[in-house]
């Protein structure tokens, strides 16, 4: 799963300002869904470019009016992208902070708990330490969360060298915000060792191991 996201996310870079349309269904709020072709969106992205087919015109759809998006690359593989609200700590004060609005994931993990990430392009994400401030020392955030919650929250990060920003003491507060309600997950997560380069595979392991109702 690790492998096929950092698949995804190179398509996601090399589509950007590309005007690239791939096969996508677009599934509604109110229970709708449409099939055509839509560009890649980014996470603060407010409007989807879609098309029905190749020779239609492009449309715009409001982000805020689809839940989730399927798209289908040329070799065949479908990736999900989806909204939530996502919470952060700020680094310093460690005070939580939540977003006021939705924005685009891209989901690696979908059980009883949800993974999502965030490409940066250039070695640039917002808001990693729940501040406004661009930080420019990870490629990917990855955000975590109960399957049914509209809320993510901040995990980690990597760069494109592995290096994780606050990988094993992060993981473990954040954590405690997100499953408050599963004690035997976080005592679980309590007791792991999280390293740089195996963080993905060790929360996918907690995850399966540990069901949280």
């Amino acid at each position: 799963m690790k492998k096929n996201f950092l698949i995804l996310m190179a398509i996601l870079y090399s589509a950007v300002g590309q005007a690239k349309f791939l096969k996508a269904v677009l599934y509604f709020e109110d229970g709708t869904k449409k099939t055509g072709l839509a560009e890649l969106v980014e996470s603060e992205d407010s409007k989807i470019n879609f098309k029905v087919n190749e020779e239609a015109k492009k449309e715009k759809i409001l982000s805020a009016d689809v839940k989730r998006i399927e798209y289908v690359n040329a070799d065949n593989n479908m990736f999900i992208v989806e909204k939530f609200y996502f919470t952060t700590a700020n680094l310093f004060t460690g005070k939580f902070s939540k977003s006021k609005k939705k924005i685009w994931f891209y989901i690696v993990y979908d059980k009883d708990v949800k993974i999502g990430g965030i490409g940066a392009e250039g070695g640039r994400r917002p808001n990693a330490g729940g501040t406004s401030s661009v930080v420019t020392i990870s490629n990917t955030a990855y955000y975590f969360g109960k399957k049914n919650s509209e809320d993510l929250v901040f995990g980690f990060a990597t760069s494109a060298n592995n290096l994780a920003v606050g990988t094993n003491s992060l993981v473990k507060k954040m954590s405690k915000e997100a499953f408050a309600d599963c004690p035997k997950l976080i005592a679980a997560i309590e007791k792991e060792d999280f390293k740089a380069d195996t963080v993905l595979d060790q929360l996918k392991a907690l995850f399966e191991k540990n069901k949280c109702k």
